[in-house]
């Protein structure tokens, strides 16, 4: 759902246009935020809302914000992650033919319905709640949308090594609910979209995506990977992350931690990716 960026691109130009480059390699995106809480072992920074770039398109007829989004200091790229937005769906949206190619495009549905075209399928897909589906856009692709009123969704664009990837063929896959068997443990439901134990394989390295549900106020810790970086997305719910209050489509970005604590009931949508890559992303 490219529709989510501000943007409608051919080819390399999008990528010279839109990414800017200026500088952005020399800042450390997780040195740019108010709420931050640090120590020796780990940084959290915390991205309410009304931080994030916030944009309606349409109209009005689609809303977004964007915890991570190159244009905007504090939410800069980072890792293989170059873009993260949040869309609601006010009424019904058609997003016409167009063009990407390099990264690695992926929409989760959380409510809705998606219509999908593209190029290399050359059939309209319909997507249902729950369902995601991966566009690896490689040496080129292009595809096109129709969203329901009512729709909720994120898109989330991957660096998979640009320079590379667009040496490959493109692709489209979709994967549905159903596909996903969610693990239940001490009153957590985790659903893992990418990484070990799914159906759905990235191009991405080392990457990981998941959903945890905490059906009742729940007082624990997540543990994470010291070398890796993630970010959090609140989805639904409220709570507490690192001693800070969190809520609806807040966002957390953390690295160098081996833990997360958490006093929760709602949904957490998280994404990890290695903190160092052993390539150049595109923008820096």
């Amino acid at each position: 759902m490219s529709g989510f960026i501000p943007f409608f691109n051919k080819r390399r130009v999008f990528i010279q246009q839109s990414l800017g480059l200026f500088a952005l390699g020399a800042i450390n995106p997780f040195k740019l935020f108010a709420n931050t809480n640090t120590n020796e072992k780990n940084m959290v920074q915390l991205i309410r809302k009304s931080e994030q770039f916030n944009d309606v398109i349409f109209g009005g007829r689609f809303q977004v914000n964007k915890p991570v989004y190159n244009g905007k200091t504090n939410v800069k790229p980072y890792s293989s992650l170059f873009y993260w937005s949040n869309g609601y769906v006010n009424d019904r949206c058609e997003f016409g033919l167009h063009p990407h190619e390099g990264f690695e495009i992926m929409t989760f549905l959380f409510e809705g319905t998606i219509e999908h075209y593209d190029t290399e399928t050359r059939v309209w897909t319909p997507l249902n709640a729950g369902d995601f589906q991966i566009i690896q856009s490689n040496s080129g692709i292009q595809h096109q949308e129709k969203i329901t009123e009512g729709s909720r969704a994120f898109q989330i664009w991957f660096d998979p090594n640009f320079y590379e990837a667009v040496k490959q063929t493109p692709s489209y896959l979709d994967f549905h609910s159903k596909n996903f068997q969610p693990i239940q443990e001490n009153g957590i439901t985790t659903l893992t979209y990418v990484g070990k134990g799914s159906v759905a394989k990235a191009l991405t390295p080392n990457l990981t995506i998941k959903k945890l549900t905490f059906e009742k106020q729940t007082k624990t810790n997540i543990e994470l990977d010291e070398t890796m970086s993630y970010t959090f997305y609140v989805l639904n719910g409220k709570g507490l992350a690192d001693s800070q209050v969190i809520e609806k489509d807040d966002a957390l970005r953390i690295s160098n931690a081996t833990k997360l604590d958490i006093d929760f009931q709602g949904e957490l949508f998280f994404i990890e990716t290695p903190t160092t890559l052993n390539y150049k992303p595109i923008w820096t």
